[in-house]
């Protein structure tokens, strides 16, 4: 009886002692499981999140390629190159955390920046219209290389607005002098209405997320590069402005508020005046603008003294298309 009561108390301790012990393990097994879960988790997240800070960066800086390691991110660190072009870009990046790796792979592409079309060598829209146009100025729909020669495309008007009555009161101002040098489409003056379905607001919102540079108000002159043909760049200007002596540009600019354009300033693209409220455009110099010049606002004021050249060029225009970049992306694929 004695016996079988020690056998009895053995068994159930040993079996007791093996049940500890299997859950001990199990206790064991089941914190590895969550600290790995939780390591894995934590090394996705540093991946992802390393891509999503890079799509960033490339957002303001347009030329941002190569590899960059070891870069530490929320108690962890990871590694990430970008190659390929900006029509199929390979963003991969490597998180880790603890013990534990994760690799995602994305490719991308930035969307071009993108224009509005072209209406005249200057378009203008508004509800209340006023110009005072004198000297010299030249307004000129026929299409022209920056360097002069003739351009390849159709000729578009010298000067376009929206309503017949604005067009009528262009006309009714030009002195006969002037009248003769608003050159284009139909001949001279080449005064025509047209119709507009663009969405400003918009159009300059995204160009303005997209600025390669900005200015304030103020006085810009020699020196002042915004841009060149090989390499133009959207300019967006917030303030009343003034671009004098041989100030040069390319690209597009954005320009919210009055301008003021002297001495020589040479501007190649497509200048957007864009404003809520009145505008005040005032060429006063012998420099020039190729390509094309809108200005949009409930209150137009334009002013032209001295020998100031707005000419309508497709060259210029295809060129700030062609290398111009918006600072969005298409996510093609995303791979983890």
């Amino acid at each position: 009886m004695g016996r079988g009561i020690i056998i009895t108390v053995l068994g159930v301790s040993a079996i007791t002692g093996f049940l500890i012990l299997q859950l001990n393990a199990n206790s064991k097994q089941g914190l590895k499981t969550t600290v790995d879960k939780y390591e894995f988790t934590q090394a996705r997240i540093i991946s992802n999140s390393a891509v999503e800070i890079y799509l960033e960066k490339l957002r303001r800086n347009k030329t941002l390629s190569g590899t960059f390691t070891n870069i530490d991110l929320m108690d962890g660190a990871y590694d990430l190159s970008i190659t390929g072009p900006d029509t199929l870009m390979t963003i991969t990046s490597m998180g880790h955390f603890g013990n534990t790796n994760h690799q995602t792979i994305v490719t991308a592409k930035r969307e071009p920046a993108k224009l509005p079309s072209v209406h005249g060598a200057l378009y203008i829209s508004t509800d209340t219209l006023k110009v005072k146009l004198r000297g010299n100025l030249e307004i000129d729909g026929n299409d022209r290389n920056i360097d002069d020669s003739p351009g390849p495309e159709p000729a578009v008007p010298g000067i376009a607005v929206d309503d017949p009555a604005d067009s009528a009161y262009v006309i009714n101002e030009l002195k006969p002098k002037i009248s003769e040098d608003i050159e284009g489409l139909g001949g001279d003056p080449s005064v025509y209405t047209v119709v507009d379905n663009t969405n400003w607001e918009e159009v300059t919102q995204n160009l303005i997320f997209a600025q390669d540079t900005a200015l304030g108000t103020g006085t810009y002159s020699a020196g002042t590069v915004l841009g060149t043909f090989a390499n133009p760049i959207i300019t967006y200007v917030q303030g009343d402005v003034h671009f004098s002596s041989t100030a040069t540009g390319s690209g597009i600019m954005i320009i919210d508020g009055n301008i003021i354009m002297s001495g020589q300033f040479t501007y190649y693209g497509m200048i957007i005046v864009y404003g809520q409220s009145s505008i005040e455009t005032t060429f006063v110099g012998n420099g020039g603008i190729y390509g094309s010049t809108v200005i949009v606002g409930s209150n137009v004021d334009f002013k032209s003294t001295g020998t100031t050249g707005i000419y309508y060029s497709s060259q210029a225009i295809s060129n700030a298309q062609i290398n111009l970049k918006s600072s969005r992306f298409e996510i093609l694929t995303w791979w983890e």
